[in-house]
């Protein structure tokens, strides 16, 4: 019958024996510069096919295409999301702050240029709420220096008619060729971080911001679709409070609210609200595509306009004119871009962010990969060359993806079909549009933001589960609902940026101990039967060892273990002490001769004697006696020894040789006597007198210099530690201030003659250690691979105890570590 137990048993290895024995040699590593570029820049078919693919995708989708199988998928797929297009394209034309034909001409394009370079069968690229509201906000902001520069162009304006600057074409020229040129840099920058490979960018985005952004972006979108939901026509603001700007004037303009456009929004809700929430859960298993309730909203609701003339009689807001035509490429305007370039960088990241994590979540739902490289290279193409086409910048929409994974789109030609019915729709059907009306377009904009409402609930778990989360969540809310998007976004970094630093801050280290039933090593003091090995402390630090924690490990190391500064300068105190003690004995010795009894004063190194009276109070102390140190823990042997009233009694360790280990400075073994405590200074003082005047002055305040005082059994308790293990296990980054700090450690802890021994160190620390020379002062073989060996080496070390005297001060090198003060002339 087998035990379930866990049974090693192996030596003790060093870091650089193991490597010795089992380190793989890199072969590459020996190879020239010119035979590594021979190897990998040999040509074949496959390796120029592969080359091609990686870079256009579409090659590879061509090629192994199954029309049998994928054809009938693929065109109804694309029809399904070609048809929700359509009512988004409209609409989001109109949150962008552009023409509502600019929405459709982001519906065309980069929807093409993704079948072109995009790696998912899923992605549906196009217009996309929070994308949208990102890039009114900059278009908003040209806009506003526009109308200052151009007053006369409303002044131009003749009759008595009310005319806004949305009626004016020069404007609406303006914005467009905006958001062309926030397009064109906004793909540019993604088809560099594409190249140079800079995904990772978006790691910084930590869940609690990302979820308060878009909750926050989600609110900016509402607020700016109350004015046409009320048919209301207000300013547009933009800078820090537009937001509540904005709300104030649509309280101010509420009695101007036209009933026919409210009613409109208002029934159009409720009816995408009863079919997408209810309606699509009861029919998804009798009809193979969701019912697209949002263009049969935009139908009804442009023939309701149609027939009842809701802008003639009623002064409903409609769409008015869309052209039937596709533009032909226009090079973007760049004029005020060094203005806008840090917004460009910031859609960059909030697109591959949006785009990336829904192609992420369909190729884990259909068991396929993604290469993120290339994906950003396509979101970048879909941008930067759409913008000669009068496209605003275009993302992923998720209900569109979700809809393609529902109906298990097999490949990207699924966007071709989608292509060719919004051409089609543009060429063909584009006007029979121009009654919509824009409460309708607000009201599916407000109903498709459901989501990011929703997670608003998103602060009661992060305040559960870390407040340092809902912290970053809060402010990047509170600064980017009240401030502005831009703000609010470079609010919500700084504060994630800081909150890290502050993580680093409070790193926390602890003492590593064994449990005695299961041997498993654990935190120490923090489970009940946890042990440590006498005179071993092992000690880890849960934080990567760079310039903003290296001060914080050994603070904590020190704080765990032993203090090597408290040590020396306890010792030296205490040295000065017993000089003292020796001056003041030599004066008394020949007073002592004179009277009678004889007292047995016992300082090490010293033995004075005196009679003193039998009548002399004496009491009995505890000694402990180590005879012996064996591999697990000491002997101890208590007895009672009699000393004279203050006296200490002494102890002494033996030690044992080790064949394996033996202590480089004796290896003979030693007997030596240490003093548990010393004589009193006042011979013929009484303990109650002491008692007394103790009782009257602060015992932890030395009252001769006003520091911490220094006694025998303190110094004895710091000396019980020989060795100090660290594990770094924990470690996977280190900087030149972290492996400075490693040095200086060791080199402290030898002025008070602890060793340092090092274990779990991965492979790439190792290296920045041996780079920064980390291993010319501790030396390889107290490099171990585990704690194990190095608590075994420890046992087994022989344990030679402290010099009386003679341990040196840090030298004014090692009191400077480096820093670079001591270089300022």
């Amino acid at each position: 019958m087998f035990e379930n137990v866990i049974n090693i048993k192996r030596a003790p290895f060093t870091q650089s024996a193991f490597d010795e024995l089992h380190l793989m040699s890199n072969d590459d590593d020996r190879k020239s510069i010119a035979d590594r570029l021979k190897s990998r820049c040999n040509c074949s078919k496959q390796k120029i096919f592969k080359f091609l693919a990686g870079y256009l995708p579409l090659i590879r989708v061509i090629r192994y295409y199954n029309f049998k199988d994928y054809f009938v998928t693929d065109v109804l797929a694309g029809i399904t999301i070609g048809i929700l297009h359509i009512p988004q394209a409209l609409a989001f034309g109109l949150l962008t702050s552009v023409k509502v034909e600019n929405g459709l001409y982001t519906s065309v394009w980069p929807v093409i240029l993704y079948v072109i370079f995009g790696t998912s069968a899923h992605v549906s690229m196009g217009t996309s709420a929070v994308i949208c509201i990102v890039c009114a906000a900059v278009v908003d902001r040209h806009a506003d220096a526009f109308k200052l520069a151009n007053s006369h162009l409303m002044s131009n304006v003749s009759g008595n008619a009310t005319v806004h600057w949305e009626d004016i074409p020069e404007f609406m020229d303006y914005k467009e060729d905006t958001a062309m040129g926030i397009t064109f840099f906004t793909g540019l920058i993604l088809i560099v971080m594409g190249l140079l490979r800079l995904g990772f960018i978006t790691a910084y985005l930590s869940a609690s911001f990302y979820s308060a952004f878009t909750s926050a972006a989600g609110i900016h979108i509402a607020v700016s679709q109350l004015a046409p939901i009320f048919g209301l026509n207000i300013p547009k603001y933009a800078g820090v409070f537009k937001i509540v700007k904005t709300v104030v004037a649509i309280i101010m303009a509420i009695p101007e609210t036209i009933a026919g456009a409210f009613i409109i929004a208002f029934v159009s809700s409720v009816a995408i609200l009863f079919v997408k929430d209810y309606l699509n859960d009861k029919v998804k298993h009798k009809i193979p595509i969701p019912i697209p309730v949002e263009l049969i909203v935009v139908i009804v609701s442009t023939l309701v306009s149609y027939f009842a003339e809701l802008n003639a009689r009623f002064r409903v807001p409609i769409v008015k004119s869309i052209p039937n035509t596709i533009p032909a490429p226009a090079l973007p305007s760049f004029h005020g871009a060094d203005a806008y370039f840090v917004d460009c960088f910031v859609l960059a990241i909030l697109i591959f962010a949006n785009t990336i994590a829904m192609a992420k979540i369909c190729a884990k739902r259909h068991n396929y990969e993604i290469d993120d490289s290339q994906e950003l290279i396509a979101y970048g193409m879909c941008n930067f060359a759409s913008s000669f086409l009068k496209c605003f910048p275009s993302a992923v929409a998720p209900p569109r993806s979700m809809v393609a994974s529902q109906m298990d789109t097999k490949t990207t030609i699924c966007g071709v079909f989608s292509t060719i019915l919004l051409i089609l729709l543009i060429l063909v059907m584009s006007t029979l549009f121009e009654p919509l009306p824009k409460s309708a377009l607000a009201a599916i904009i407000i109903v498709s933001l459901k989501g990011l409402f929703i997670q608003l609930k998103d602060c009661v778990r992060f305040w559960k589960i870390n407040k340092i989360d809902f912290v970053i969540w809060f402010s990047t809310l509170v600064s980017t609902v009240f401030l502005d998007i831009d703000f609010g976004l470079g609010v919500g970094v700084v504060v994630s940026l800081i909150t890290v630093v502050f993580q680093a801050q409070f790193a926390r280290g602890y003492r590593v101990g064994k449990t005695v039933r299961d041997t498993a090593l654990v935190e120490h003091k923090r489970y009940a039967d946890s042990v440590e090995i006498s005179g071993v402390r092992v000690f880890r630090f849960h934080s990567n060892l760079f310039f903003a924690s290296a001060e914080i490990f050994r603070s904590a190391l020190y704080s765990a273990t032993v203090n090597p500064r408290k040590l020396l300068k306890f010792i030296k105190k205490q040295e000065r002490k017993r000089e003292k003690e020796e001056k003041k004995q030599k004066l008394s010795d020949t007073c002592s001769q004179k009277s009678e009894g004889q007292i047995c004063i016992d300082i090490p190194g010293i033995t004075v004697n005196e009679m003193k009276d039998a009548s002399d109070e004496f009491k009995v102390v505890d000694a402990v006696e180590i005879a012996t140190i064996s591999n697990d823990k000491p002997l101890v042997n208590k007895k009672d020894s009699v000393t004279s009233n203050g006296s200490g009694s002494r102890t002494s360790l033996s030690g044992v040789d080790n064949p394996a280990f033996v202590n480089k400075e004796n290896s003979y073994g030693t007997t030596l006597e240490l003093p548990f405590e010393y004589n009193l200074h006042k011979r013929n003082m009484s303990i109650v007198t002491i008692a007394t005047i103790g009782s009257l002055i602060d015992e932890s305040v030395d009252p001769e210099d006003g520091e911490e005082v220094v006694t025998d059994e303190k110094i004895r308790r710091m000396r019980r530690v020989h060795h100090i293990v660290l594990d770094f296990s924990t470690v996977n980054y280190m900087d030149v201030s972290g492996a400075n700090v490693i040095t200086h450690i060791y080199k402290e802890y030898s002025h008070v003659n602890i060793k340092v021994f090092l274990s779990n160190i991965s492979y790439d620390v190792r290296q920045i250690m041996a780079n920064a020379d980390v291993f010319d002062t501790v030396p390889k073989e107290n490099i171990f691979i585990d704690i194990l060996d190095a608590v075994a080496v420890a046992k087994l070390e022989m344990i030679l105890p402290f010099p009386e005297e003679g341990l040196e001060d840090f030298t004014i090198e090692e009191a400077a570590e480096d820093n670079n003060v001591t270089h300022i002339g």
